[in-house]
């Protein structure tokens, strides 16, 4: 572009102390980047800057276009009067770049009203051990062995200072680096925030790219979880590759993603401050640090060890640990001595003239706290009592009075900073703390603040090193580009958030909360957790439970269910607050209904909150007159009752469920309603209309279809198909249909493999392991129970856990250790019973009776049965009265009790005539024919078990057929009689 001559115009002026840019004596109203772009400019009058270097200059690693510096270089020209076409300041390098042409001012001479604070990088004091250990850690990491460091130590100790000064040391071009940090909560924590923050950082930086395609490839399920790192076509390819998600593949999925990606270079991933963690976010880590696979990986993990004892967070007992097995290492970072504060001193100081005590006395005020420390002499430089006089620093006070100026807390020494700040600094920062630790400075408007003008401070704030520094840029959904600052500590948000006086706090909140909202739009719920806190402190009650509602829902997606559980409880405190309304209702059912799903995978069915959630939810619909919502607060009413028990009101709720569920005609809804129709007959002992509701379940089961995370509304926590085929398999063997009892139970395993649903795997093993307990067949039991325990152990399934007591006793009893046995069977029972849990209980007292019998207790034994029979007649659950009945029976042979054992062995007979259940009565018949022939009945007893077998068609090697065969050849007229 030839220049065109003319007088020359006013010259441009940097003032770098207070970020303004001069254009003679007009002062340019800039925004931070574009006066960024300008001092870059100038620095190289006359010369060629390349867009990449300007780029660089101003965004740093932050991946932007170059259509967003032609838009700064725009703004720039037209604050200085200047043309593309007749450039007087800015000249166009076609397709390489831009060139400053115009006068350049000399810049004035620092204020000493506003000397700069900023202590130099080098400061770091009294950590070289600590430094070393981080350089070997990361050496290690490199030659492909994953290592996990926990740097502690309390609130101003400096973990943050020497993350950072490790971080600065490393050859980025090398190294690819991760960061996330945990906020402080108002209510319920975000799953897995730190490392939805660092992933998603990294996607916006220059290799976001090689990142997206891991994603793609190893971890769709995070993938779905950044929805700004995709376009709207390939988001929505990536959401139907990752439905079907469990909590389980979610985590295992980052970490082989964090694996793979770590094979192009090392990866250090840093996540801060996890004393506010979720508990999500802790199980991951902690499976990253147990896994043995080679990995170029190193966490480093930051904490407060004072905060997670004091709020018994889970991260206190899984680093202990951890450690304990040589999963990871701990840094934990003391005060700083009297010898450190010299040497930081020193450093920032360099040649200073200072009197020898100087450190002493602020070691003595400070107790070393590093945070104190540095605050002291920002104050100190700050007043002019420590300053540069001609090239050597020098303090110009006594050093007594040194200690008289220093405020008795940290918290004291940072109100002192506040108040030295413009007003216009100080009510920036007020909008900051009320935003959280990060935060755009286009929020800034929430309190009036002109965007640029509340920018600005931010940038200068940073520039300075107080309170803020700079995080990049932040780009909302609807367009708005803005710098992104954070606190350099929490404390000083705390401080800040403090100072406001609580009417303008809660203001504050509310037009935060409306701006994020505005901004975000239809993907507000992206960060609906973050909207709710500033809408419950905000007072605006109605739009927080909307949002608790969908932070709920993300949690659940998310399988975060603690996290969930808190989001609905703070949802339903809110909706108190509200008036009574249809709408406030509706909105009520939801959250009832979202804090009963959630409680049963944190609780188990049989937990009481389960019940008041789904109870409350089902009177609000009958008052509403609602029917959709209705449905699976009956799923989850009906699981609740049959597992405590109360068969009678689980039957009628089940009932409901059908009715409701052929209102609604969705497929989904009616595979719920018959597997849950189904279970209750079934448990009830009527086995053969059971039957017929599991094969009209089956009939509308389909894998693809039905898995668990599709069915949000129709299914509270398991495959409804894989608990189909396992009762169907359970119900085939009781009707006496072995063969094909056992081809649906290999079915249900199969379908719950093939779905990865790890909670439906171990449901289904567990039923499996009950079904060949029942044949009597221990090797297949133990090659099961070994099985479910991996998943029940894999997944902290403490019911599964449990369950598996009733295996492992019964197969130690079978191998003949029977007072073991009888002892682990007896840990189960007290526990099942402890939480409240009566599904199942007949069989595992039946179990007990069988082992104390064979160790001779006979008086126990029966008083065990007893308890079970009634048991199963105060409950319902009389799917095994006739087993019971038959049991008491051969514990009274045992005592000498013949004419009642017969007695007990009609009962057992009748039965399981009444329930068809030709399995139970095979049994009956056994135990009395063996009765009738030892008293020399062996007609009858023969007439009674030839009648009984030659029903079965199918299962004759199954233990008991086989029994039944060799009885009735021994009873055979001339046979000999076994012994």
């Amino acid at each position: 572009m030839a220049r065109t001559p003319s007088a020359e115009p006013p010259a441009v002026r940097i003032d770098p102390e207070t970020g303004w840019a001069w254009r003679g004596d007009e002062r340019l109203d800039l925004a931070p980047k574009a006066f960024a772009v300008l001092c870059h400019l100038i620095q190289r009058p006359e010369h060629l800057v390349t867009k990449d270097e300007l780029l660089a200059a101003a965004w740093g690693d932050a991946v932007v276009g170059e259509a967003t510096l032609t838009s700064c270089i725009r703004d720039l020209r037209k604050a200085l009067d200047d043309s593309s076409r007749t450039p007087r300041y800015i000249e166009t390098v076609h397709r390489r770049g831009f060139r400053f042409i115009g006068p350049v001012g000399a810049p004035r001479a620092p204020s000493r009203a506003h000397p700069p604070v900023a202590p130099p990088a080098s400061t770091l004091v009294g950590r070289d051990a600590d430094l070393a250990r981080l350089d070997a850690l990361l050496a290690t990491a490199v030659g492909g062995q994953r290592r996990v460091v926990f740097v502690t130590g309390e609130a101003g100790i400096g973990k943050t200072t020497l993350v950072e000064t490790f971080l600065g040391r490393i050859d980025r071009g090398d190294v690819h680096i991760a960061r996330g940090q945990c906020v402080e909560q108002y209510g319920a924590s975000e799953p897995y925030l730190p490392l939805l923050e660092a992933l998603g950082r990294m996607g916006r930086d220059r290799r976001g790219d090689a990142l997206i395609r891991v994603l793609r490839q190893y971890a769709p399920t995070w993938l779905v979880q950044l929805p700004a790192l995709l376009g709207d076509e390939e988001l929505e390819a990536v959401q139907r590759r990752a439905q079907g998600t469990t909590r389980e593949r979610m985590l295992r999925e980052l970490i082989e993603a964090l694996d793979a990606f770590g094979t192009d270079a090392p990866l250090v991933l840093v996540l801060e401050d996890l004393h506010w963690s979720d508990a999500g976010t802790i199980d991951l880590l902690a499976m990253i640090a147990r896994r043995r696979d080679p990995a170029r990986l190193l966490v480093v993990a930051t904490y407060r060890p004072a905060d997670v004892a004091a709020s018994a967070h889970p991260l206190g007992s899984v680093q202990q640990d951890l450690r304990v097995h040589g999963h990871c290492e701990e840094l934990a970072l003391d005060f700083l001595g009297e010898a450190a504060v010299g040497e930081y001193l020193a450093r920032r100081f360099p040649g200073a003239s200072f009197p020898p005590d100087v450190a002493l006395v602020l070691h003595d005020n400070t107790s070393g706290n590093p945070l104190f420390l540095v605050n002291v002499v920002d104050d100190l430089v700050a007043q002019g009592h420590v300053r540069d006089d001609d090239g050597r620093w020098t303090l110009a006070i006594p050093v007594e009075r040194v200690a008289a100026g220093v405020p008795h807390t940290l918290s004291q020494m940072i109100e002192k900073q506040i108040d030295r700040l413009a007003p216009d600094e100080r009510a920036v920062l007020a909008v900051g703390s009320v935003a959280g630790a990060e935060f755009s400075a286009a929020l800034s408007t929430a309190d009036g603040i002109d965007a640029r003008d509340g920018e600005r401070s931010c940038e200068a704030l940073a520039r300075r090193g107080q309170f803020l520094r700079a995080a990049g840029p932040a780009e909302w959904p609807d367009g708005t580009v803005a710098g992104r600052y954070a606190f350099i500590h929490a404390m000083y948000r705390s401080v800040l958030y403090e100072r406001i006086p609580i009417g303008h706090r809660v203001g504050l909140h509310l037009r935060v909360g409306a701006r994020l909202e505005r901004a975000h739009g239809a993907r507000a719920g992206e960060i609906a957790g973050e909207l709710a806190m500033h809408f419950e402190q905000g007072r605006d009650f109605a739009r927080a439970v909307q949002y608790r509602r969908q932070a709920a829902e993300t949690a659940l997606r998310q399988h975060g269910y603690r996290e969930a559980v808190d989001h609905a409880r703070h949802g339903l405190e809110r909706l108190a607050a509200l008036p009574e309304s249809p709408e406030r209702n509706r909105q009520e059912i939801d959250v009832q209904t979202l804090l009963g799903v959630a409680v049963v995978a944190t609780n188990g069915w049989a937990d009481p909150d389960v019940a008041r959630a789904f109870a409350r939810a089902r009177d609000l619909c009958a008052a509403t007159g609602v029917t959709p919502q209705l449905f699976p607060v009956l799923l989850g009413l009906c699981g609740f009752y049959l597992m405590r028990g109360e068969v009678r009101v689980a039957r009628e709720a089940a009932a409901q469920l059908l009715g409701v569920a052929e209102t609604i005609g969705h497929a989904a809804a009616l595979l719920g309603a018959h597997n849950s129709a189904g279970m209750c007959a079934f448990y009830s002992g009527e086995l053969v209309g059971a039957l017929a509701h599991f094969d009209r379940a089956s009939a509308i089961y389909d894998p693809e279809q039905h898995s668990p995370s599709r069915l949000r509304g129709f299914s509270v926590d398991h495959d409804p198909g894989v608990s189909c085929a396992s009762h169907t398999g359970l119900t085939l063997m009781l009707l006496g249909h072995q063969d094909r009892a056992a081809k649906r139970m290999t079915e249900a395993l199969a379908y719950a493999r093939a779905i990865d649903h790890p909670l439906s795997l171990a449901m289904a093993y567990n039923f499996a392991a009950t079904f060949y307990y029942f044949r009597r067949e221990p090797e297949i039991v133990e090659e099961l129970e070994e099985v479910r325990g991996h998943y029940a152990r894999k997944y902290d399934f403490d019911l599964f856990l449990m369950l598996g007591e009733f295996s492992r006793g019964w197969l130690l009893a079978e191998q003949g250790r029977l007072e073991e046995g009888a002892e682990r069977i007896q840990q189960g029972l007290a526990v099942y019973q402890a939480i409240g849990a009566e599904l199942g209980r007949p069989t595992f007292l039946g179990i007990l009776a069988d082992v104390l019998g064979r160790l001779g207790r006979t008086d126990e034994a029966l008083a065990v049965v007893a308890d079970a029979i009634e048991l199963a007649g105060r409950t319902g659950l009389r799917y095994w009265d006739a087993e019971l009945h038959r049991l008491k029976g051969s514990l009274l042979v045992q005592g000498g009790a013949d004419r009642d054992a017969e007695s007990c062995f009609h009962e057992a007979l009748a039965i399981a005539r009444r329930q068809e259940a030709k399995a139970l009565e095979l049994r009956a018949a056994m135990s009395l024919a063996r009765l009738w022939r030892d008293r020399r009945r062996v007609a009858d007893a023969r007439a009674l078990l030839t009648d009984v077998y030659a029903w079965f068609t199918e299962g004759f090697g199954t233990p008991d057929l086989v029994d039944a065969k060799a009885l009735l050849a021994e009873m055979e007229p001339g046979a000999k009689r076994r012994r």
